[in-house]
């Protein structure tokens, strides 16, 4: 990721060891200091997202642990105002904001502009200062970033920043800096965390963690745990072969009992969403951890998982939902895209799942737009999605479009074909999975397929009869692919913010009758801006 003058600038700077820069705070000799001890750690959101901000949940456990005290903060942009006033009122040592491609980087460059007008520090981490360290710091407002897990660099750069040990950021591993004429430098990555209990998620530092209870089937109190980090999988378009470099590693089966159990006796929780990249990283062991903590749950599978004997298994056990990364229906883009998976294993897996356990629903996640699919191969996965939905009203599948991540192995072909990075931070906000990322696919267009995904098979609502016209007409784009001219969309827009809007609302809860087996809430018919997203229909 390093362009050829940053890495002429890195190989003249002295080389450290890694095993002479892994050092833990309590071992250095520190020095009082008169700087602040509070930082503040700040996770923008999308409004329908209310996953627990879990990255920066960890980081706050290593900071206070070496003697600092955190603010958590998981908001939407509406918070930039506040927030700027209370980093204007009790100037932290330095405001920390985790990271994702996407819309959520506007918020989140907002205010890193507006405080390090202040003089604060701004420092970033997550997946996306990850993947692209130095081009982060080419943005003046940007200090340090963070690469991959944060807990021990974020503790060695503030005992730095709060002067309690001799500034060195070339001696930290893992941390990409500014040299005093402000070009960008990074070493080198900091080792893997090896036990991942020497860091608990803080819970107890978050403002509302009822916020993040969630409902799955039958049970209203679920909550989203992670328990272990990265993937064994290559699959060629994901984060994951960058930043965790195809590792997976777990907390102790003692550590997860412990965490749940605080969960259960202070939130009284009733089902565990274990929120993992993967689940099932070792799968003998992690079945019987699902059996040793004894809660209904939610997990990561794929498809290979679903013999008979594994589903039954699921439903003894109390599995509500799964999550299961399927991707294509074709071949040859699952061979392209090193899924490490067979086409024919996905019908089979899934209609498993619907025969042996019923009640679970499937979330099956689909990506167009890869690079060199053709419309024949579209078209195979258009078409699986069709079969799949046809076996139960609880499979949903749903459809996102590419995002070319730097470094991961699909991105020299990505360039090959024409793709353009941005040159500024602000460019990587227009990115989304319902968005055309790339030159081959239409911006327009693949709004109006997500939208049309989001009705007829994530939401799975049904209309009155009077609808069947337009349930009709959106069938008919899908499996034609035709996605020009949404004059129905534009239509149903127009009509939600005019003036008919409560009369809108009541003629979606009378007309449209919504799946109500789902976790995720009313998707379809507009019915989040209608304001229909969190009633019973």
């Amino acid at each position: 990721m390093m362009g050829a003058k940053e890495k002429k600038v890195a190989m003249s700077e002295p080389v450290i060891p890694v095993n002479e820069v892994f050092v833990r705070p309590e071992a250095w000799t520190q020095v009082p200091t008169d700087a602040s001890d509070t930082i503040f750690l700040v996770n923008f959101r999308n409004h329908r997202d209310m996953y627990p901000p879990f990255g920066i949940m960890y980081v706050a456990d290593a900071l206070e642990k070496a003697g600092f005290r955190c603010r958590l903060f998981h908001e939407t942009e509406q918070f930039v105002d506040e927030l700027v006033a209370l980093v204007t009122q009790e100037r932290p040592l330095f405001v920390g904001f985790s990271t994702i491609t996407g819309p959520q980087l506007r918020p989140t460059i907002e205010a890193s502009r507006r405080v390090h007008a202040l003089g604060i520090p701004v420092v970033w981490g997550g997946v996306h200062a990850t993947i692209m360290p130095l081009e982060v710091l080419k943005e003046e407002y940007v200090d340090f970033v963070v690469v991959n897990e944060g807990e021990e660099t974020a503790q060695e750069l503030a005992l730095m920043l709060a002067g309690r040990i001799p500034q060195n950021w070339a001696q930290v591993a893992g941390l990409a800096y500014k040299q005093p004429d402000g070009s960008p430098m990074f070493h080198r990555e900091r080792p893997f965390i090896q036990n991942l209990d020497d860091y608990r998620p803080r819970w107890d530092l978050l403002p509302n963690v009822e916020a993040y209870l969630i409902p799955s089937g039958p049970y209203k109190r679920a909550i989203p745990v992670y328990i272990s980090r990265g993937c064994p999988f290559r699959c060629g378009f994901c984060y994951n072969e960058v930043v965790m470099k195809r590792t997976w590693r777990q907390h102790s089966d003692k550590f997860i009992i412990k965490q749940i159990e605080w969960l259960k006796e202070h939130y009284q929780i009733d089902a565990v969403d274990y929120a993992d990249d993967y689940l099932f990283g070792r799968i003998k062991p992690m079945q019987r951890l699902v059996e040793k903590v004894g809660m209904p749950w939610s997990g990561q599978v794929r498809v290979q998982l679903l013999k008979p004997e594994f589903v039954q298994w699921m439903a003894e056990t109390g599995c509500q939902w799964v999550n299961i990364g399927i991707e294509s229906g074709s071949q040859a883009v699952l061979d392209r895209i090193y899924k490490d998976q067979r086409a024919e294993q996905i019908e089979w897996g899934i209609g498993n799942l619907v025969k042996y356990a019923p009640h679970i629903e499937a979330n099956c996640s689909f990506i167009v737009g890869l690079p060199e699919e053709t419309a024949e191969e579209r078209k195979i996965t258009f078409d699986l999605i069709e079969r799949l939905a046809a076996l139960s009203p609880n499979v949903r599948c749903s459809v996102c479009v590419y995002m070319p991540y730097p470094g991961t192995p699909l991105w020299p072909k990505a360039l090959e074909m024409g793709y353009v990075p941005p040159d500024n931070q602000e460019g990587w906000c227009d990115m989304d999975l319902n968005r055309g990322n790339t030159p081959w696919i239409s911006d327009d267009e693949a709004q109006v397929m997500c939208d049309i995904n989001d009705i007829l098979f994530v939401g799975r609502s049904q209309g009155h009869w009077l609808l069947k016209p337009y349930y009709a007409l959106l069938r008919w784009r899908w499996r034609k692919q035709y996605f020009r001219h949404y004059w129905e969309g534009w239509l149903k827009k127009r009509l939600i913010h005019s003036p008919l809007r409560p009369f809108m609302a009541w003629l979606t809860k009378k007309l449209v009758r919504f799946n109500p087996n789902t976790h995720k809430g009313q998707i379809s018919e507009g019915a989040d801006l209608l304001g229909l997203d969190n009633v019973p229909m």
